[in-house]
């Protein structure tokens, strides 16, 4: 079999894999945001524990999530190494790992909210939408464990259609169900968008199943070998375990740097939910870059063109700068059209809206840089750095964040533009190991002669 892709590090290779899984992961990222304005147009109250509640789940969703993302990288070492019947099992294994995963995710993730709304404002109207989210964890794990099989291939159409198909139907019974529709269906508010939620990505997932499981993919890939191998497993999942540590020491101080926002209340919690239903959509732009750059990277890894590394990065930063410049239009040129439609019922001043959305541009833009280094860390397998950073997002997120918010006393709407010090503080770091990496793999291998 010869492989359908095959990539040398150019731009044009780079766009081939990134315009499919870009429209993919906006459809994703739209209903997040889609769906946290029809809750705005319901109260300001539950749009808020809507956000709010997103980053209590994110927590331990995040981490497996993180562990089934690394399918990729073994799909696309394997493909470009063209060890095609080693693909099936392995996926296979990501795919008990998704299930496996809720007999931690679900107490833990319990425990932590019951923690993380108690007291405030939000919980007896936040805590509903939060159980049904974390009851079907298994779900998100499962079909990125599925999306992998493909995307590691360099194969994006499919996951494309797929996803485009679950978002519309999440749009549309989101719709339905959150304001409803007199006199067949109740409104069900938050309730709404959580059972919208879990019936397309249920959908998603069955789809992407059963094309995994098809005749075809049997035979080249030995799909159907579905048994659980211990030692595969632990080898497809321990590269990804210090990742999901990564997630959960980032998240968790995210949510905690949250915490500080949501108890003071007032415009301190209405600038947190303003830009974190920014900052839930605009990650799908460096979602799909870094999905692309890691098949890229680890498809010249597998195939040993170390050579290439360096283009791939330059190709990488081009797309990336490109992105941010024009997300750069709406947020910074057009702030007040922006705000008043998407957010008709929030009063804020004119200042406070240019401040809250430059905040957040700059956030996004640091953040969406860090995709391209990340991309690297991930093709290398190299989790211990990975694991390492998560430390040091409490020290350049949290402890920076509190001495912020609770020392310095900074105004609401200054919030998002100190948090963007965190994002470029940490794009910087990444950066720096990714230019080690490829030095690593341009060394020349030492040649011993042996004495006669």
């Amino acid at each position: 079999m010869k492989s359908s892709y095959a990539s040398r590090g150019r731009l044009s290779d780079l766009l081939i894999l990134f315009f499919p899984l870009l429209v993919a992961a906006f459809s994703s990222y739209l209903y997040i945001f889609v769906e946290k304005v029809f809750l705005a147009r319901v109260s300001v109250h539950a749009m808020e524990a809507a956000v709010n509640t997103v980053y209590a789940c994110q927590i331990f969703q995040g981490a497996s999530i993180a562990i089934a993302m690394m399918a990729q990288v073994f799909v696309g070492r394997w493909f470009g190494a063209q060890k095609w019947s080693a693909i099936g099992p392995g996926v296979w294994q990501f795919i008990w790992f998704s299930l496996f995963s809720m007999l931690i995710t679900v107490p833990c993730t319990l425990l932590y909210g019951i923690w993380y709304f108690q007291g405030t404002a939000i919980e007896n109207i936040s805590l509903p939408y939060f159980y049904s989210l974390v009851g079907t964890n298994f779900l998100y794990p499962l079909g990125v464990s599925l999306s992998c099989f493909y995307l590691g291939q360099g194969k994006t159409s499919l996951v494309l259609f797929g996803n485009l198909g679950a978002q519309l139907l999440k749009i549309g019974l989101a719709y339905l169900l959150i304001f409803g529709m007199d006199p067949w269906i109740p409104s069900m508010g938050l309730l709404g968008g959580a059972i919208s939620t879990i019936i397309a990505q249920g959908g998603f997932c069955l789809f992407l199943g059963a094309v995994f499981l098809n005749s075809r993919h049997s035979t080249i890939f030995h799909s159907r070998k579905w048994q659980f191998q211990w030692k595969l497993f632990w080898e497809c999942i321990q590269p990804g375990l210090l990742r999901a540590s990564n997630r959960i020491s980032s998240f968790m101080a995210w949510a905690a740097i949250a915490h500080l926002m949501i108890a003071k209340g007032g415009n301190f919690l209405l600038v947190l939910s303003i830009g974190g239903a920014f900052s839930l959509f605009l990650p799908f732009l460096s979602e799909a870059i870094c999905q692309a750059q890691t098949t890229v990277v680890s498809h010249l890894l597998g195939a040993r063109q170390f050579s290439d590394l360096n283009r791939a990065f330059r190709s990488g930063a081009f797309l990336t700068f490109t992105m941010i410049a024009l997300i750069g239009f709406p947020l910074l040129i057009f702030p007040f059209i922006t705000m008043h439609q998407l957010f008709p019922g929030v009063s804020l001043t004119s200042f406070e809206i240019r401040m809250v959305l430059l905040g957040v541009w700059l956030s996004f833009s640091f953040f969406t840089l860090n995709s391209i280094p990340l991309s690297y860390i991930l093709a290398f397998k190299d989790m211990q750095f990975s694991l390492l950073m998560g430390v040091v997002n409490w020290i350049n997120g949290y402890l920076l964040m509190y001495v912020a918010i609770e020392k310095i006393a900074i105004s609401a709407n200054q919030f998002w533009l100190v948090l963007s010090l965190m994002h470029g503080t940490t794009a910087l770091f990444y950066l720096w190991r990714m230019k080690k990496l490829i030095q690593k793999t341009l060394i020349p291998a030492p040649i011993f002669v042996g004495s006669n």
